[in-house]
């Protein structure tokens, strides 16, 4: 079997590459830029380009049996440029269209817990909840008009659809916004937080499942992939364990979010920055389902989740020996 893989210099997209090496399964990956970390050491086949060049999709997918589609343009801002729609809806025409041409068998989409509603936020969210609509995000509704493209195609090669939560992890090369805000908790750059949290899933179960869907899995369907909810004031918690350093933001409540948001809106205009916290973030940190079931995925894909203490301690380790903690 050989593998075509977009979006490998991310997050998810390096767990992927060590996941597949492991099992000794051939991977052909697409990067954007110079950025090839994720691959260093690895036996993997750059394919150098991006989701608008078809000529790079065709090198990608040529002789390949499966494509996991990982790359998307997360955001949190809305979508001013376009980009979001550009990168995760007509991004993923175009990889789907060319992994038909290629005759690829089976077609792995990578949406998002966002594609569906959150609310009601205290009752069980499965595969059966309802999807976001138009007044949702534009990270939102281009995750679900991501995939709605991808199973249109069902009939024309399998595809499966599968929903990761908040990712964390090791192999965090970017590093993903997840992962800057432990790098900065560490360093004491977040003395104050938001008192609420997100269901957090490590990288490698996910990926192992995305693996196991290579083979696994009925065409056509969702799955969840989901870990536990827990709030930022825990992941403090457990990363003052993990790196045997006393670190305990103060935690903010949703009142004091909210006052501050116009403030911090007006900073980022005026400094040309990303604001640094949005109303997307909020509403995710503080509505965001608690519940949400895997069980679909551990049955179909063998999904398992791992302690949480066990994350972030792995995720430490990791941003040590790879000298993220040492920089300024």
């Amino acid at each position: 079997m050989i593998v075509a893989l977009t979006g490998a210099a991310g997050h998810l997209g390096a767990a992927l590459l060590q996941e597949f090496t492991k099992r000794n399964i051939e991977v052909k990956a697409l990067i954007r830029g110079n950025d090839t970390r994720c691959c260093s050491g690895l036996p993997i086949e750059i394919i150098k380009g991006d989701l608008h060049q078809p000529e790079a999709l065709q090198r990608l997918m040529q002789d390949c049996d499966v494509v996991i589609h990982c790359a998307a343009l997360i955001s949190v801002n809305g979508d001013p440029k376009g980009l979001v729609h550009k990168t995760n809806v007509e991004g993923t025409q175009q990889v789907v269209d060319n992994a038909i041409q290629c005759r690829v068998k089976r077609f792995i989409q990578i949406s998002s817990i966002h594609a569906f509603k959150q609310q009601p936020s205290q009752e069980v969210l499965d595969e059966r909840r309802e999807h976001v609509d138009e007044k949702a995000f534009a990270y939102d509704r281009s995750k679900l008009a991501g995939q709605k493209i991808a199973l249109a195609a069902n009939s024309n090669m399998e595809v499966l659809v599968l929903h990761p939560t908040s990712i964390i992890g090791p192999y965090d090369f970017k590093p993903s916004l997840m992962g800057q805000v432990i790098i900065d908790m560490y360093k004491g750059r977040l003395p104050f937080i938001f008192d609420g949290g997100f269901d957090f899933c490590d990288c490698r179960d996910v990926a192992h499942a995305i693996a196991n869907a290579t083979t696994m899995g009925e065409p056509g369907q969702s799955y969840l992939l989901a870990g536990k909810w827990h709030s930022l004031k825990q992941l403090a918690q457990f990363l003052s364990v993990a790196s045997l350093k006393k670190i305990k933001p103060v935690a903010l409540p949703k009142i004091a979010a909210r006052l501050g948001l116009p403030v911090v809106t007006l900073l980022g205009t005026i400094q040309k920055k990303e604001p640094l916290y949005t109303i997307e973030a909020l509403e995710a940190l503080f509505t965001g389902n608690r519940f949400i079931s895997s069980e679909k995925a551990k049955s179909a894909l063998g999904y398992t989740n791992r302690p949480f203490e066990e994350t972030i301690q792995d995720t430490f380790q990791w941003f040590t020996n790879n000298g993220y903690l040492d920089r300024n």
